[in-house]
């Protein structure tokens, strides 16, 4: 008994002193005494473990150093961007305000446009008056064959609406007139109409709304009257398919060869001198025509203007068509 209990004593102490040997081994100690234990390579691990807590240290300040670096940056990036904006965000609001400044301006400009091109009331309602009494008076005169006599007074409204309005009012009156003599009697007639008295009245009108004299006025308005007796031929002529004038000339030429053949005489004029004849008479038809329009219309037109002489007569011609004293200059 005893000397197992011996065995197992030392193979237990064998044990423990190899377990502790094992630990101490472990733990990184060569040499084991009674003060502790000794470290052969402890300072190189320790070292180790310090560089590399110095080393990531190093690298935390190294960020953190980055970090206070870029800080600035950033805030230097997020002015920026705010000023930027805020640049942006101020001239959208001058291109704005600019841009409703100028539609208002347009908008302005369109009702102030729009109130120069409107015509009053008044005029509208004498205008169509005026137009539909000369569209009636001349399809009356053309259906009783009254046009001979009542000629001169064809051409008076379109004059009183110049007189009243300007030549707006003219036009309008004249234009008016022409749809309703179309309407009434047909374009060929309302044709005839606007060629000999609708341009004579505003040639007459315009001439007198610009104070021009008679020695201005007349020739003006004979020329006007000229060139509607031919494009009324012209029209005629499209219309019905043969050259009005041609047969005119002709006539005439078989008229004047029966005359000088019953007095004798031996030459018969061409057709080129018979045709200049006709175009001299019929300027001198449109001039004397004209000249009864001024006279007529001085004393038709007193109460047109404030003056009383719209038609700009002379002071002599006045006295003789005996107009009031008052409206003499």
């Amino acid at each position: 008994m005893t000397s197992a209990s011996m065995l197992f004593r030392s193979t237990a102490s064998s044990s423990s002193s190899s377990s502790s040997s094992s630990s101490w081994s472990r733990a990184g100690c060569r040499t084991k005494s009674s003060t502790g234990c000794h470290f052969s390579s402890s300072s190189k691990n320790r070292g180790k473990r310090v560089s590399i807590e110095s080393g990531n240290t190093k690298r935390r300040n190294d960020a953190c150093t980055a970090q206070k670096r870029r800080t600035p940056n950033c805030f230097r990036r997020s002015s920026t961007t705010i000023i930027t904006r805020a640049m942006v965000a101020a001239v959208t609001a001058a291109a704005a305000a600019f841009g409703a400044s100028t539609a208002g301006e347009v908008e302005n400009k369109n009702k102030k446009t729009r109130k120069l091109n409107k015509l009053p009331t008044r005029m509208v309602v004498e205008t169509a008056m005026l137009a539909a009494m000369t569209g009636l008076s001349f399809h009356l005169s053309a259906s009783f064959r009254l046009e001979t006599y009542l000629g001169s007074l064809f051409p008076l409204p379109i004059v009183v609406a110049s007189a009243r309005w300007g030549d707006v009012a003219a036009w309008r009156t004249l234009l008016v007139a022409f749809l309703l003599l179309t309407l009434l009697s047909g374009p060929l007639r309302a044709s005839n109409y606007a060629c000999l008295h609708g341009f004579t009245g505003l040639a007459l009108g315009m001439c007198w709304k610009r104070k021009f004299s008679w020695v201005q006025s007349v020739p003006i308005s004979a020329l006007a009257r000229t060139i509607g007796v031919f494009s009324s031929l012209a029209i005629s002529s499209l219309v019905i398919r043969e050259n009005v004038l041609r047969l005119m000339v002709q006539q005439v030429y078989a008229l004047i060869d029966q005359i000088c053949a019953t007095l004798g005489a031996t030459f018969v004029p061409n057709m080129t001198a018979i045709l200049c004849v006709a175009f001299v008479f019929v300027i001198l038809n449109s001039l004397s025509y004209t000249l009864i329009l001024h006279l007529v219309y001085s004393i038709a037109l007193v109460t047109a203007t404030p003056d009383g002489n719209f038609s700009n007569a002379p002071l002599k011609v006045r006295r003789s068509l005996g107009l009031p004293s008052a409206f003499m200059q």
